[in-house]
């Protein structure tokens, strides 16, 4: 999804691009399938968004929250999306930069980066790593903490509904086909709870911070935003496009890798530090529901529509 949507945007600025993906399309993924109401404005630009209404995206307008004793709805300061991954990396993956290929190799020869696929080299100026949580050329601090993701056979209407449980937290939102996608973040020793589904996908270990990248790391292989927050699917989308920016007024103003590396590392620090930093400091409260509800019943509706946006 990252790299589909930076191939998109360095395309619509001028630039020859090519993103290379291993899978093939469409295909399931561990997603809460919630686009919150930036990621909606972000395909909006992109030319997608009416495409991802015509697949069936849900309109999803508030949500409703529940840990320990606490249970507190509120209204979305801006609507927001449900769609399922297979879908909207379908859509996102429908453009003609995105080619089907496994990277096996980058290296660095001066100026250039040779990309080794299976059977061809590729000569490039800047490289990109969009390879997601599980990317095999960037390396994170892995947490003991698991994705697992099912569906369910009911539509929940146009509410968000999520939880903070003592194994992990998440969340169930409508999506297309008239049903529910859900997905939660647990601890490794709760993986079983929901794997006895039969029907549940799991992804993992996650790991929040980027330990060390010689790349451009976009979305999730540069560290992940705490799912509670909300934001995955607009973090992924948003650090693509600050990349693309980055990397098109680089080539304009002829600037080394190293300079266009750094810009957009600014870029994406000032634009994400206070999500990361309100998730790191939320972290350990998140397996106590009750230090967590207490929270929400102080003042939910302005804290969560913020984090939510």
């Amino acid at each position: 999804m990252a790299g589909a949507t930076c191939a998109r945007e360095i395309a619509r600025l001028g630039v020859e691009v090519v993103a290379f993906e291993r899978d093939s399309f469409p295909r399931e993924k561990v997603c809460g399938g919630f686009l919150a109401p930036g990621a909606v404005d972000i395909l909006d630009r992109l030319n997608v968004l009416d495409a991802l209404r015509r697949s069936g995206a849900v309109p999803v307008q508030s949500a409703r929250v529940r840990a320990g004793s606490a249970d507190v709805a509120f209204e979305l300061a801006k609507p927001g999306l449900g769609i399922s991954r297979r879908v909207l990396d379908s859509v996102l993956a429908d453009h003609p930069s995105l080619e089907r290929a496994t990277v096996r190799s980058v290296d660095r020869r001066g100026t250039r980066f040779h990309v080794q696929l299976d059977d061809a080299v590729v000569e490039a100026r800047f490289v990109v790593d969009a390879g997601g949580k599980l990317s095999r050329f960037s390396k994170r601090k892995p947490t003991d903490f698991f994705g697992v993701q099912f569906y369910e056979s009911t539509p929940r209407g146009s509410v968000l509904d999520f939880w903070f449980l003592e194994d992990g937290y998440g969340g169930a939102v409508t999506v297309e086909g008239d049903r529910s996608n859900a997905c939660f973040l647990v601890r490794k020793d709760s993986l079983k709870k929901y794997t006895a589904r039969g029907d549940c996908l799991v992804t993992g270990p996650i790991g929040y911070n980027l330990e060390s990248s010689e790349w451009i790391n976009i979305g999730d292989s540069g560290g992940m935003v705490d799912p509670f927050c909300g934001a995955g699917i607009y973090h992924a989308l948003d650090t693509a496009s600050l990349a693309a920016k980055a990397i098109a007024e680089g080539i304009r103003s002829n600037q080394t890798y190293e300079q266009v590396s750094a810009s957009y590392r600014a870029s994406r620090s000032s634009r994400w530090r206070w999500t990361r930093f309100l998730g790191g400091l939320m972290r350990p409260a998140l397996g106590y529901p009750s230090v967590v509800g207490a929270g929400l019943r102080a003042n939910p509706a302005w804290f969560l529509q913020r984090l939510w946006a």
